[in-house]
């Protein structure tokens, strides 16, 4: 197996040992701290990507100004993968980790929460006095020590979700008003620290199953529990700015298998393999086959592949999308500008586009970057 990654690499974040303004087609990571069979995730954010491995270690590559590679280093960039210690961990293996602009953070087997990076806006959860930056995993405590299932970043805030669906979220997400009338919201202190605890009003009738944060908005996929909803996963609520209609909530006609969220546009794959788009289209980010400079997509689109391609799994970077088939073909489409849809070019891409690599197992995005691993070709 192989990594590639193309994209933005100002930060040294495409793992090359180098850093440059881009690279616009796929290119050959050569150097790994980690085994490319053995990854299980690639999370990107605004300069920096962290890969968690079938082991559950984590390994850091791209800016660091914050602290939000973990490797408690003050170097600016790091060009080359380097594993973060465990034992900042107390030796507990990883279940999941996650990205955002210059913050970074983990939930273990043992579902307790740790994050890094920035706290310029208490973005950690933690009071910002003596703590403006974290350069190495910190454990963070939640009320009444609850365990961490799910972490989501956006531009400034940090949104956890815990094992019995309530939400907690740290730093600055406007909240819109009214807020959904499904959501008991409620403002409290944590490490001194103002918080928003989010939770449904009849957690009979409904549950939050899962959280995507975008730049200033948050996507909460639901379980319908009522006796005529049977645990569907057909309702998404929203929370957060909907300048671009990013923030609109749907009941789709299927369930929900998976939410990709970008700035501010949206992806939702649906049981059936429907994909649907909508929010800010400037750059093409939605896929649609046009560009909507002043007139945002406030309504859920059909994203189009080759009929005979179906989703295994879509990523979503700050203005651009990244999709492999169940084929492990891969497709780009958005904001170009650093080269991020592999393409050799730096022209803005409205339909997704093919590229040309070996069949891809598993890919990964950051804000202007993205990464994939591929199958030996026999």
């Amino acid at each position: 197996m192989e990594v590639y990654a193309w994209g933005a690499n100002s930060h040294g974040q495409l793992g090359l040992g180098f850093e440059s303004e881009l690279c616009m087609t796929p290119q050959r990571v050569a150097k790994c701290s980690f085994a490319p069979a053995q990854v299980r995730f690639i999370r990107g954010g605004g300069g920096h990507v962290l890969v968690l491995d079938t082991s559950g270690r984590i390994h850091a590559c791209g800016w660091n100004n914050r602290g939000q590679l973990g490797l408690d280093s003050t170097e600016e960039c790091h060009s080359e993968f380097k594993m973060i210690p465990s034992e900042y961990f107390g030796e507990v293996p990883v279940e999941t980790i996650s990205c955002g602009w210059d913050i970074s953070g983990a939930i273990t087997l043992t579902k307790r929460l740790f994050v890094w990076g920035s706290n310029a806006f208490q973005q950690l959860g933690i009071c910002q006095r003596g703590f403006t930056a974290v350069r190495r995993p910190m454990p963070v405590k939640l009320p009444r020590e609850e365990a961490a299932q799910r972490i989501s970043f956006g531009l400034r805030h940090c949104a956890v979700l815990t094992q019995d669906n309530k939400i907690y979220v740290f730093g600055r997400l406007r909240i819109m008003d009214p807020p959904p009338m499904e959501l008991d919201i409620t403002a409290t202190c944590l490490h001194r620290c103002n918080t928003v605890k989010i939770q449904v009003h009849n957690p009979n009738e409904l549950r939050i199953v899962s959280i995507s944060s975008g730049q200033n908005h948050m996507l909460l996929k639901c379980a319908d529990l009522s006796e005529s909803g049977g645990g569907s996963t057909k309702r998404i609520l929203t929370l957060g700015d909907n300048k671009f209609g990013q923030s609109n909530a749907f009941q789709f006609e299927e369930d929900v298998r998976q939410l990709a969220v970008g700035w501010t546009h949206n992806a939702a794959v649906l049981k059936n393999n429907e994909i649907l788009v909508w929010g800010r289209n400037c750059y093409g980010q939605l896929g649609m086959g046009s560009f909507s400079e002043q007139q945002a997509i406030p309504t859920p689109l059909r994203l189009k592949l080759p009929e005979d391609q179906a989703p295994a799994r879509i990523h979503m970077g700050a203005e651009h999308g990244l999709l492999r088939t169940t084929a492990g073909l891969v497709y780009t489409w958005g904001w170009n500008e650093h080269g991020n849809c592999g393409n050799n070019s730096t022209d803005n891409v409205c339909t997704p586009t093919l590229l040309q690599l070996p069949p891809v197992k598993l890919c990964g995005a950051g804000a202007g970057f993205c990464y994939a691993i591929t199958e030996p070709v026999n």
